[in-house]
């Protein structure tokens, strides 16, 4: 008697006409794949092994579901032909760029950059300081811009060892590009160090 597996319903047949050879194997292992939970290490594991068709991979149809045990992440695909995913949950350890930078003054300088690696929502952080004793009292400026949109900041008057801390949870998308740039205005230039960071929330 045949049986039907996975949602394509693929049925084995009986008799003489039963799977014995490798191409049919595959057909039935592909017709039950998008009902298994896939896993995967890595954003880049999951685009190995579910995003895309290759040798050894294949592009997994929408509704596969993929699940990370190292970044406590669960996945659903939203596309049969391109590696493109909703996010059900995610937490990211926390992403960030620090240095020293020489600002000259009144001018805006960037001086950190990071890139969203998936849609979601995040806790974003940027931190200044000026750990040389200046005390000119002059205005230190700060910005974290979102692609071309204003995303927080905040000034500052240089006080001995001033600091400047800024923060905002918001909800961002694949490939957005965050940036923190900094204008000071003691009429020299002038080394600042500055931190940029995200962690995803959810």
């Amino acid at each position: 008697m045949a049986t039907v597996y996975g949602p394509d319903k693929y049925v084995t047949p009986t008799g003489p006409d039963a799977p014995d050879v490798p191409a049919t194997i595959i057909t039935l292992l592909d017709s039950m794949r998008p009902s298994l939970i896939g896993h995967a290490s890595s954003i880049a594991d999951r685009t190995a092994k579910y995003g895309r068709a290759s040798s050894s991979s294949i592009q997994a149809p929408a509704g596969t579901v993929v699940v990370s045990a190292e970044l406590n992440a669960i996945w659903v695909k939203t596309s049969d032909t391109l590696d493109e995913w909703s996010t059900i949950v995610q937490h990211s350890d926390i992403v960030s760029t620090r240095g020293t930078d020489t600002i000259n003054s009144d001018m805006w300088t960037e001086v950190r950059k990071l890139t969203i690696p998936e849609t979601g929502t995040y806790s974003l952080f940027a931190y200044a300081s000026e750990e040389n004793g200046s005390e000119d009292g002059k205005i230190r400026e700060f910005k974290v811009g979102i692609g071309a949109m204003y995303g927080f900041g905040g000034s500052s008057p240089a006080s001995w060892y001033w600091r400047w801390t800024g923060s905002r949870t918001i909800s961002l998308k694949k490939g957005d590009q965050l940036t923190f740039s900094i204008q000071q205005r003691s009429g020299v230039a002038r080394p600042i160090i500055s931190e940029l960071a995200y962690q995803r929330i959810l």
